[in-house]
């Protein structure tokens, strides 16, 4: 090759790409990564596409049709269905249901969650057993778990005598309206809260150990420990717990479904019940993807605001 050349090829190797290129080849492939990577990738991809994605695509253009599950044809009606859904007072009851079992469930999970991460991130003996036994719930299928919780939650069960032994009265939980939705919050943290204590001991293990020794020395005590040094660098991880219980308690269904079936007087309909109910036994797939979609937006921005809330300091 002649000089001439060469210097016209070292001359291209040297030309800057386009910004946008190179951002998006940084943010996304990364500054080496072949492009036949992706050919691994799309199995993955396909399975997406085919169980999320298509579905989600479809469920937004029902909501936008009159379909019924016993009629072959659907009519376009645009955005009726949200306009429906404004009106109606069993959706709002629903939503109100789902925000204090949401709420509840959430607080819970994460502060008990939280105190028995920091508690076994400690040397205490038979570490290993107690982790093991209180993660043991989050193993249980999670149909077995609202059919357990039934027993318990029986007027002649062990909730009510655990209670009238301590000297407090039985309460009825899975026939009256007051006491049904803190049956389900029970039942619900009950599950959730070893999944939350295993990812906050994965984030605990992650800070390095001669921060708790320099505190120490400094004479900081263990509330100065906590508020210094855990908090702050455990922010990521309440991250992903906060998306997580969120994810899980809002689409949860089962628990509903299978303990109270939505009652005593839709006390505990939550919004996947009111989906359930509304398409598969009220045969209004419409109406039920047009309460599916706006569930989606739920998540979606309660998402959205803990991304915010957690953001890394500038």
């Amino acid at each position: 090759m002649s000089t001439q050349g060469t210097a016209r090829v070292l001359g291209r190797e040297h030309v800057p790409a386009s910004g946008f290129v190179t951002r998006f080849r940084r943010r996304w492939l990364g500054p080496t990564q072949p492009w036949w990577g992706f050919v691994f990738a799309l199995p993955m991809l396909g399975l997406f596409v085919c169980f999320k994605f298509w579905p989600m695509a479809y469920a937004g253009w029902l909501s936008l049709t009159d379909a019924n599950l016993t009629q072959h044809t659907r009519h376009f009606i645009g955005v009726q269905n949200y306009a429906r859904l404004t009106h109606d007072t069993a959706f709002r009851g629903a939503l109100e249901t789902t925000a204090h079992y949401v709420g509840a469930t959430i607080a819970i999970s994460m502060v008990l969650g939280l105190a028995l991460a920091l508690l076994l991130n400690q040397k205490v003996p038979a570490r290993g057993l107690f982790r093991t036994l209180i993660f043991l719930p989050a193993v249980v299928p999670i149909i077995v778990v609202p059919i357990l919780w039934q027993f318990l939650f029986n007027a002649y069960g062990l909730v009510n005598d655990a209670l009238t032994s301590l000297g407090f009265p039985a309460v009825n939980w899975l026939l009256s309206t007051q006491g049904v939705v803190p049956a389900l919050v029970i039942a619900t943290a009950w599950r959730l809260t070893p999944l939350c204590m295993v990812i906050y001991l994965t984030g605990l293990q992650t800070i390095p150990g001669e921060l708790y020794e320099a505190a120490k020395v400094d004479g900081a005590n263990a509330v100065r420990r906590f508020r210094s040094i855990t908090a702050p660098l455990l922010r990521p991880t309440l991250l992903v717990v906060l998306v997580f219980s969120i994810t899980l308690t809002v689409q949860n269904f089962v628990l509903a479904l299978v303990m109270t079936g939505g009652g005593p007087d839709s006390a505990s309909t939550t919004l996947s019940l009111f989906v359930y109910q509304t398409g598969f036994l009220g045969f209004r797939m419409g109406y039920a993807s047009a309460t599916a979609i706006v569930m989606l937006v739920i998540i979606v921005a309660l998402t959205l605001v803990s991304l915010r809330a957690f953001r890394p300091a500038d």
